[in-house]
């Protein structure tokens, strides 16, 4: 689960993909945030625990500065499990990080945090601290006196078509094939981040296909290739043909050796010997001796 959280995290660390995920989530697809104003903001911050002091990270943040100022921080946090309390784990980052602008010199700025759902199941939970504080027994009247602070989640396998279209980056072809199971609106978006991609889809489908195409969208994109995504699938669907074949041939040699295997432990030999010779003979043995 760790390395699938990396992985996620890997192509989300591209400016361009993170700022066009805000932008087409957080900003409803204006172009609010443009990747050559964002910078790398700090994932780690720290808070105390009884006596120690203990660490936290965040999955990807960036700040938004203009004019060499810093404006704004994005925290982007991908989640494979929801828990009832993720209000909190919000607040305690974006906690952390004012706690940081209290106690330096330079400007304040706001920070805004989104969670992306990578598992494809609806959650019922709370998303706001009222109503975590709420299910916990806190009455009506003392939340009128509590600051409220709500939560944004994306259920990126439960997309609309709307929403999917605002996505302009990398990110489309995962948001796409995860909704729909196939890259077929996209068919001619040029690739940006092919090993990153490959790593994320195969890390969310299991499907061992796009990592085997690595090293090959590697070597073209070295040469200042341009990918388009109906070459991919092309590429999708050789590597595809490739792999039936080759549990093709398995499947056919196995069963083979199990035929062999079983003429010769009956003691008939010559059968073995026409088995090897005549596939019409292999058929018939193979019903007779019922091999699959």
């Amino acid at each position: 689960m760790a390395e699938k959280d990396i992985l996620e995290k890997i192509l989300m660390s591209h400016a361009d993909v993170f700022a066009d995920c805000v932008n087409a989530l957080d900003y409803g697809g204006r172009n609010r945030v443009k990747a050559g104003d964002l910078c790398p903001a700090p994932t780690e911050s720290f808070y105390r625990g009884g006596r120690r002091m203990h660490n936290q990270f965040c999955d990807v943040s960036f700040w938004l500065v203009e004019d060499g100022r810093i404006v704004l921080q994005y925290i982007i946090g991908n989640e494979t499990r929801l828990r009832k309390r993720q209000i909190l784990r919000k607040a305690s980052y974006q906690g952390g990080i004012y706690r940081s602008q209290l106690e330096g010199k330079e400007g304040v700025y706001p920070v805004i945090g989104t969670v992306l759902d990578w598992t494809g199941k609806r959650s019922r939970i709370p998303l706001s601290l009222h109503g975590l504080l709420a299910q916990g027994g806190a009455s009506r009247e003392d939340l009128e006196l509590v600051d409220e602070m709500k939560l944004t989640v994306w259920h990126m396998r439960n997309l609309s078509p709307e929403v999917r279209s605002r996505f302009v980056s990398d990110l489309g072809f995962v948001v796409d094939y995860l909704n729909e199971g196939n890259f077929e609106g996209r068919k001619g978006q040029r690739i940006l981040h092919g090993e990153a991609l490959c790593e994320m889809m195969e890390a969310l489908t299991g499907d061992t296909r796009f990592t085997a195409l690595i090293e090959k969208l590697q070597s073209r994109q070295e040469k200042g290739e341009e990918i388009v995504m109906c070459e991919y699938i092309d590429m999708l669907e050789a590597r595809g043909e490739e792999r039936g074949e080759e549990r093709g041939m398995i499947k056919g040699e196995n069963r083979l050796a199990a035929l062999l295997t079983k003429l010769y432990a009956l003691g008939r030999d010559e059968d073995a010997r026409l088995a090897l010779d005549d596939r019409q003979v292999r058929l018939r043995l193979y019903e007779e001796l019922c091999i699959g």
